[in-house]
């Protein structure tokens, strides 16, 4: 039994790796391979919360819920009460992507009813301020994402760290303040190098992007851009994909390059179409809309 066990840690592991190095059709075959050699309910839970989980990045939202459900009622079923709340952050992902925000606070309750470890506690209070952030709730924000690298610093939990850095990053920048924003980005960076945690590294560098692009620093952010947007394509990361492309056509319309613009809003639209992002769909369509005139007169003036 101890050897069965060590092999599924084994096979988690290098599925992990694959994950974060943006492998995901890599990722989900072992995870799925990790199924074949489970014997207790736990191991099944923890395999089906990171299929879950890659499910999610891919946009499969359906089948992202089917599996984090499963693995959380194996996991209540044993009283793996962590597990359960990270198998219910995961569900947590789907809906806020979705924009049903008050379906993802009813089960962040939940999360943190269960939650046992400060790791797991800092992931959900994580959501809950992403959450806040989305719907420009930013006080609320700022508490949970606060208490949330306590929990992560009492775990030692370096990677959520890197996590939370870059969500401070982004509700700085979409505060107003591009410069705070740049700062957290940037240390996110360093820390996921030194980690070696690359799918979180060019989510970071997006943020980093994005806040150069608020500062007029647009040649460096297209740089960094370029980066993100070849790993989250390789990656079949639409949401991610889409995201890059709205910066880009903020960049395009700082220029000003209105066509690129709205080039790139459109094919982050059609993205997020597919994908069902309804949040980023609201963005895409507002900022086509807000094109329109500019587009208009500038097609009045000629070249």
């Amino acid at each position: 039994m101890a050897h069965e066990t060590s092999a599924v840690q084994v096979q988690l592991r290098r599925g992990f790796q694959f994950e974060q190095a943006g492998t995901t059709a890599r990722a989900l075959d072992v995870y799925r391979e990790t199924l074949t050699i489970t014997t207790t309910a736990e191991d099944e839970a923890e395999a089906r919360l990171r299929i879950a989980r890659v499910l999610r990045s891919l946009s499969e939202w359906d089948d992202a819920i089917a599996e984090a459900r499963e693995a959380r009622r194996l996991a209540e079923s044993v009283g793996a009460n962590d597990l359960a709340a990270e198998a219910i952050n995961v569900e947590v992902g789907v809906h806020q992507f979705r924009g049903d925000f008050d379906t993802a606070d009813r089960l962040i309750d939940r999360a943190l009813a269960l939650s046992v470890s400060a790791r797991v506690r800092g992931i959900t209070l994580q959501n809950r301020g992403r959450g806040a952030a989305e719907r420009r709730d930013f006080g609320t924000a700022d508490a949970c994402f606060t208490e949330s690298v306590q929990a992560f610093r009492e775990a030692g939990y370096e990677l959520g760290m890197a996590i939370a850095l870059t969500n401070l990053s982004a509700v700085a920048r979409d505060k107003g303040d591009p410069a705070r924003g740049l700062e957290y980005a940037q240390e996110a960076t360093s820390l996921c190098r030194r980690l070696n945690a690359l799918d979180v590294l060019l989510v970071a560098v997006q943020n980093e992007a994005s806040a150069l692009v608020a500062l007029n620093r647009l040649d460096e952010a297209e740089r960094l851009l370029a980066e993100a947007l070849g790993h989250f394509t390789s990656a079949r990361n639409p949401v991610r994909q889409a995201e890059c492309l709205e910066i880009m056509g903020q960049m395009s319309e700082q220029r000003p390059d209105l066509e690129t613009a709205a080039r790139c809003y459109a094919r982050a639209l059609g993205i997020a179409q597919a994908a069902g992002d309804n949040p980023l769909i609201e963005r895409m369509t507002k900022r086509l809309r807000s094109l329109e005139p500019s587009r208009d007169a500038q097609e009045i003036r000629g070249p």
